[in-house]
């Protein structure tokens, strides 16, 4: 937590030499209440705003108790839209106190997302489709405290659960130039040494806290121009069990480099989604995005993964226009369009 040193100077005063009997002034008391009331509000104020802060050591949302399994804890089900009322704040029934701050300043929080040696370690929220936006929208040109910004917010597809997870739990955020909070360092995850000493990442919700394993982080595009007709939905958040075979399958074969992290159709994942340049040839652009997965922790399982099974890739898929504007034949450009189907 922020150094806070601000307190006040006291003011000297030189007493005038009485000979009458000094007799016990309010103002002493009254000024030292003042004084006490301003440095509350500005430490209150302070600590919320410091919960938005990186530092992983202070921050009460991102740490695990130790009586607490390493596995995901499993989401409390909840009564509808029951809430309390607690001052002038409207909270959520059974929010973990940590959130409270957050919630009082955006009633849109809901979680907080952190992922091991980046810069991000952040609150996340979701903007509802009806609220005066086109979808997800706000939190695009939006920061947390409702100012317009260059970068906005990490922010919770529309679509998802606001309060459990989802069988894909999507989070979109922004690629900067410089270390907002924001995706700025997901691109960290390209690298396969980097993901074999932080494998394990961290989404809580409003009532749990839960620990994800990465198992994939590829990169790819978002035209049905750019790749032979068909663009990968990878943002769907609802798939069905049976159509989750033919999902992990696009997946593997955009990797560059293998996990060996095992999932299957039973596990809930989460998808980190950013812009990405992988594929630019020149002066041609192909718009791509940057995609992290992870699938949620089972419980009793370690957190550890087989480092000798992280293997590259190399003839991992690539849009079909970056075959054209390199002059190579596409392997997959008679694959199989994928479509998700709903549960």
């Amino acid at each position: 937590m922020a150094d806070v040193r601000r307190n006040p100077v006291p003011v000297k005063h030189t007493p005038k030499k009485s000979k009458r009997k000094k007799k016990t002034s309010p103002v002493p008391f009254m000024v030292l209440s003042a004084i006490f009331l301003t440095l509350f509000v500005a430490f209150s104020a302070l600590t919320v705003k410091n919960i938005l802060k990186r530092s992983s050591e202070d921050n009460p949302l991102i740490d695990v108790s130790d009586d607490l399994p390493a596995a995901a804890l499993s989401a409390p089900d909840l009564l509808g839209d029951l809430k309390v009322r607690t001052g002038d704040v409207t909270y959520v029934t059974d929010m973990r106190s940590e959130f409270m701050p957050l919630y009082a300043c955006n009633s849109d929080t809901v979680g907080w997302l952190r992922l091991p040696e980046t810069s991000i370690d952040t609150v996340v929220v979701q903007n509802e489709k009806d609220d005066g936006y086109s979808a997800d929208y706000k939190y695009l040109k939006t920061d947390f405290y409702g100012n317009r910004g260059r970068y906005g917010n990490l922010f919770l597809d529309y679509r998802c659960k606001k309060y459990r997870l989802s069988k894909n739990t999507i989070i979109y955020g922004h690629t900067t130039e410089g270390k907002e909070q924001v995706f700025y360092d997901l691109v960290k995850y390209e690298d396969k040494e980097f993901f074999k000493k932080n494998p394990i990442i961290e989404y809580g919700t409003l009532f749990n806290t839960y620990k994800w394993k990465v198992f994939a982080v590829f990169a790819t595009s978002i035209k049905a121009s750019d790749d032979n007709g068909y663009v990968f939905n990878y943002i769907y958040p609802d798939m069905s069990d049976s159509s989750f075979e033919g999902y992990l399958e696009q997946v593997y074969q955009r990797v560059p480099y293998k996990t060996g992290v095992d999932v299957d159709a039973s596990d809930k994942i989460l998808t980190l989604s950013t812009c990405s340049y992988n594929f630019d040839v020149g002066s041609e652009k192909i718009t791509t995005r940057l995609v992290l997965v992870a699938r949620l922790m089972r419980e009793g399982e370690s957190e550890e993964i087989d480092a000798s099974a992280v293997k590259d890739n190399p003839d991992y898929r690539r849009p079909h226009r970056w075959y054209e504007l390199k002059g190579k034949s596409n392997p997959y450009k008679n694959s199989l369009k994928w479509k998700p189907s709903a549960k």
